[in-house]
This record gives C-alpha cells, sequence and structure tokens, in this order.
C-alpha cells in the first residue's frame, strides 16, 4: 500500500489533534476545535516548548501535577480572580519564574556550568503577592562558598534578564517560563523561595511552558524533581498590586 502526502498530511493533523486535546483536557476555556466561538477562547497550538515542560514533568515522575489552561483576560484579573479560577484556597499559592541576570559575572555561563556558587544566571520562584529580595538573594548565592573563597558582594548584581536573554536560556516567551524543561538545564540554579516551600496548602501554580497553560504541583515533587535552594529571598508585597506587576513571569 502506498503512502501519499495527502495521508501523511492527514495523518499529522489527526496527532496535532490529539495532542491539543492532550493538553487542554483539564480546562474547557481553551479551544481545541475551530468551532469554538467562546468570547474568551484561547487557540491552542501545541509548540516544542510546551512539549519539552511536560515531557520533563512526566519523566520527572510528578504525579501531584496539574496542567490548566486559563483563559484569555486572565492577565487582566486581580489575584483572588485567577486563585478561584485556578481553584487555588489562597492567592499565595500563585507563583512565578524570574530569570535573573549576574551583570557582574566575569565568567561565561559555559565556563560556570557546573558552578551554582558564581552563576551568570538564576531562575528564581517566588509569589506573585511578593517582591524579590535581591539583597538576601546575593547573600544566599554567595553562601554558596565557604568563606575563604566567597566572592566579594561587589561581584553580584542580579536584575531581570533582557527578553533575549530570557528566551534563549529558558526555551520560553514571557509570562509562560517554568523551571522544568530549561533548555540550559543544569547550568541555571534555580532558587525557591521559602514562603513557598512553607505554604500549609503544600502545593502552588506556575507557568506551564505557554502563555495561557498553568503548572500546579506539589512542594514536596518540585523539591525532589529539582533540588532547588530554597532561602528567604522575598518580602510580602506592600499596597496595591497593579496588572502590570502581576504579569511578570
Amino acid at each position: 500500500m502506498t503512502t501519499t502526502t495527502s495521508d501523511l498530511a492527514e495523518l499529522q493533523a489527526r496527532v496535532e489533534h490529539l495532542e491539543r486535546i492532550r493538553f487542554a483536557r483539564s480546562a474547557p476555556t481553551a479551544a481545541t476545535d475551530d468551532d469554538d466561538d467562546s468570547p474568551d477562547r484561547v487557540v491552542v497550538t501545541v509548540d516544542d516548548s510546551m512539549r519539552r515542560a511536560r515531557a520533563a514533568v512526566e519523566r520527572a515522575g510528578l504525579y501531584s501535577a496539574r496542567w490548566r489552561w486559563v483563559p484569555a483576560p486572565y492577565y487582566t484579573w486581580t489575584l483572588p480572580e485567577r486563585a478561584r479560577e485556578l481553584g487555588a484556597s489562597s492567592t499565595l499559592q500563585l507563583c512565578k519564574s524570574l530569570l535573573l541576570d549576574n551583570k557582574k559575572c566575569r565568567v561565561s555561563q559555559a565556563d560556570n556550568a557546573y558552578d551554582p556558587t558564581y552563576p551568570k544566571f538564576v531562575l528564581v520562584v517566588i509569589q506573585y503577592g511578593a517582591t524579590l529580595d535581591v539583597k538576601k538573594l546575593t547573600a544566599t548565592i554567595r553562601a554558596r562558598r565557604p568563606v575563604p573563597t566567597r566572592y566579594d558582594v561587589g561581584r553580584f548584581d542580579f536584575r531581570i534578564a533582557s527578553a533575549e536573554d530570557n528566551d534563549r536560556v529558558t526555551g520560553y516567551a514571557h509570562n509562560s517560563v517554568t523551571p522544568f524543561g530549561l533548555v540550559t538545564h543544569g547550568t541555571v540554579p534555580v532558587v525557591l523561595a521559602q514562603a513557598i516551600a512553607e505554604l500549609p496548602q503544600r502545593f502552588f501554580w506556575m507557568g506551564g511552558g505557554h502563555v495561557h497553560l498553568k503548572l500546579g504541583v506539589s512542594v514536596t515533587d518540585f523539591q525532589r524533581a529539582l533540588q532547588p535552594i530554597v532561602a528567604d529571598i522575598s518580602q510580602e508585597r506592600v499596597g496595591d498590586t497593579s496588572v502590570a506587576d502581576m504579569m511578570e513571569g
């Protein structure tokens, strides 16, 4: 039996359709068919970054993992509204991953692949309702070295990485970054805020590899899979939380 080009195209279309259903299974607001006319419709196009994130989670055997698509207006909502959409009992369970660039790092990322004590880039996971304390982060990274060989504080200057570096180092676009499936896995230390590790729910949500895909996982599974540095690196956000602030990560 001869397989034609049209047969292969039809098979590919079926595979892509099944893949879209797989990713959207837990999210009725995510459109997987062209006839969905919902005003909050999210058109699902499964790409390599989403596949990479999911494959990393599955390889790690994270049985607590939950994937959920969120509707188009999600990033215009308040934190309580987002928590309700995800079924979270507290806004403190809503977290983001931020790539930080040490502007004072004097070695290349390749040279520093196995030295988390003086990284060029660090991925921090903090709550949306908190702010990053860069001084505490710097102290945490410096403390990874014994005192006699510890680098001076002047050799650290952590800033939010540029969009170009973020895409290149993580392999994920803005608002879709997840610590799972980083394209530079093993060369970027992951730092988990202590406030997340101490959540009474022992479960939190973060980006899932797509701007409208969220990944929920237990604290225990996260720590087992990624062996992150757990440290006090955040402070509770004081005052009003604007939409702009909440769109990071």
